[in-house]
């Protein structure tokens, strides 16, 4: 699972994942190491196999002990939300969707790799905001959650308040 330092943090896992050539479709997409390619078939796509292109989001839930070999039952969109959950909250990464393809045979998400110093909100923008007619502080905030199925710890762990 980790090493002798204790359990990796996404970036180091991630890292080691792309540098390990494990993984069919999950590369460096420049020489500085700052962007990588992240292969996202969907499941009902042609072609679709289980083994191959739900392998390293598989990998993360087994690594952070969300799915236990031989006794959960394989559930590969479930992982792939969980990876995606997890890039999308990290401070460390940022999708560059103009860079992604997925429209394609073999689809895939471009995400950047953030300097470790670029928590900053200017520092940690990847690109120019979709919306930017809206003003600033009618945007979401920063590591919000905004994708669905993607909960913080908090929301996993506390009830939700009763309505009544």
């Amino acid at each position: 699972m980790a090493g002798a330092g204790g359990p990796l943090r996404l970036r180091e896992w991630l890292v080691a994942q792309i540098e390990s050539g494990r993984y069919a479709g999950l590369r460096w997409e420049d020489a500085g190491k700052t962007l990588f390619r992240i292969p996202w078939k969907h499941a009902a796509k042609q072609g679709y196999q289980v083994r191959q292109d739900a392998a390293l989001f598989r990998a993360w839930a087994i690594y952070k002990g969300k799915h236990l070999e031989g006794i959960d039952k394989e559930d590969p969109s479930t992982w792939k939300t969980r990876l995606r959950c997890a890039l999308n909250k990290s401070a460390d990464f940022c999708e560059v969707p103009e860079r992604s393809q997925l429209d394609i045979s073999n689809p895939y998400k471009v995400y950047r790799l953030l300097s470790d110093g670029a928590h900053d909100p200017v520092t940690r923008a990847c690109a120019p905001s979709k919306e930017e007619g809206i003003l600033q502080s009618q945007q979401k905030p920063p590591g919000g959650v905004t994708e669905p199925g993607c909960r913080t710890e908090e929301q996993s762990i506390a009830p939700s308040p009763s309505p009544y």
